[in-house]
């Protein structure tokens, strides 16, 4: 499914009474006038489950996760908003059974990873603002900006992962 078909499937799913699907983003405002965002860059899929995260610029982000047609999970993204958005969502990909989201707090980055079975929800970690990350097959590489030899790797392997500190 391309990014495109996903972005009409997620318009449909969200509650709200004006909205506007744009190319590669659905914007809307809530009832107290803040403007919520689904940018194409913010969703992810993987057999028949998608997420998406809503970037709210008054900083009430929230993740939503569609498990089944009967089951959507909404996660109010704890971030400490002082009133406005930091930046929302800087990375979002499924690997195996886990959903793994980094977003932009006040001052760093907030990693975290949902197990899409058990709806557990672990945070690995607290990164320099705009860290690097990649996802290659199985491995997610996190490396803080303009040091080499600092950060971690996640290994996903049959429903668990292993974070290893990189020095």
């Amino acid at each position: 499914m391309t990014k495109k078909e996903l972005l009409k499937l997620i318009y449909e799913e969200i509650d709200f009474k004006e909205g506007e699907l744009k190319d590669d983003e659905i914007a809307w405002k809530n009832i107290l006038g803040a403007e919520h965002i689904v940018s194409e860059n913010n969703i992810a899929s993987q057999n028949g489950m998608f997420a998406w995260y809503e970037d709210n610029d008054v900083g009430f982000d929230i993740l939503k996760l569609k498990i089944n047609s009967n089951f959507l999970l909404e996660w109010k993204v704890p971030v400490n908003s002082m009133g406005f958005s930091y930046g929302g969502c800087r990375f979002i990909e499924f690997c195996e059974n886990f959903l793994i989201v980094m977003y932009a707090d006040k001052h760093r980055d907030q990693l975290v990873v949902i197990n899409t079975g058990t709806l557990e929800i672990e945070n690995l970690g607290v990164l320099s603002r705009n860290p690097s990350v990649d996802l290659s097959e199985n491995v997610l590489s996190v490396k803080e900006k303009n040091e080499e030899n600092s950060g971690f790797k996640v290994r996903f392997h049959n429903g668990i992962f292993t974070k290893e500190i990189l020095e």
